[in-house]
């Protein structure tokens, strides 16, 4: 597939930053497949192709590269976006509040929101080659230095569990020559972030983007904003 354009990996890309990501890649002439867990609409009028997969399946996570070498023999981008968060949570859940707490509620966070990214780049290890990048969307809420209020502690505890891990991976890679990051896409106003959020969807993506254009293997291992610059872990 010599000449071929590069090729990005977008997880959860039916909605929100996700699709936005895939949206603004196409724009640039990228090859874009994202992943959904149903056909989206949305996702194919951005040019994507849609690969079905469902994150909280291991199973489907180590299948996964067989859809995408249909597609491609190396991807340039993994965008580890797909997750979870306490929006509307049903109480059950238990995930959420002290006094309402159990095991099931936060280890369902921890295994879609952190496990997960890493077992995708894991199954896409064999096609992910020297100058591959690897951004996983990350959040404020998973910074130990900036938790300052008690409550959220599935989401905000799969986000910290996402930082460690990743910057593990990013260690791991780094010797083949594949930069890992996470990131903080900022408070954005898709159906997670909420109305009142101060960033669009398009503009933290634009912002996240020219991350990616900058990102080097100095780079690996880093926590950053949607801007560039250091976030406190």
């Amino acid at each position: 597939m010599s000449g071929d354009p590069p090729t990005a990996v977008v997880t959860g890309a039916g909605r929100g930053l996700g699709l936005e990501f895939a949206r603004q890649l196409a724009q640039r002439g990228v090859r874009v497949l994202g992943t959904v867990r149903k056909p989206s609409p949305a996702l194919e009028e951005t040019g994507a192709v849609g690969l079905q997969l469902d994150v909280s399946d291991a199973e489907a996570i180590a299948a996964f590269p067989e859809q995408v070498r249909e597609h491609c023999e190396r991807v340039d981008l993994l965008v580890n976006n797909a997750g979870i968060n306490s929006r509307g949570v049903a109480p059950e859940q238990g995930n959420v509040r002290f006094g309402e707490l159990e095991p099931e509620g936060i280890l369902r966070m921890v295994r879609i929101n952190a496990i997960a990214p890493v077992l995708v780049a894991q199954a896409l290890s064999d096609l992910l080659k020297e100058g591959s990048k690897i951004v996983s969307i990350s959040s404020w809420l998973g910074s130990i230095a900036g938790k300052s209020s008690g409550g959220n502690y599935g989401y905000c505890a799969s986000k910290t569990t996402l930082n460690m891990l990743a910057r593990a991976m990013a260690f791991d890679l780094a010797p083949r020559g594949i930069t890992s990051v996470v990131v903080n896409p900022g408070w954005v106003s898709t159906d997670m972030g909420g109305a009142k959020a101060k960033l669009t969807p398009e503009q933290s993506v634009q912002g996240l983007l020219r991350v990616v254009d900058t990102l080097t293997l100095d780079d690996a291992g880093k926590f950053l904003q949607w801007d560039g610059s250091p976030h406190p872990w």
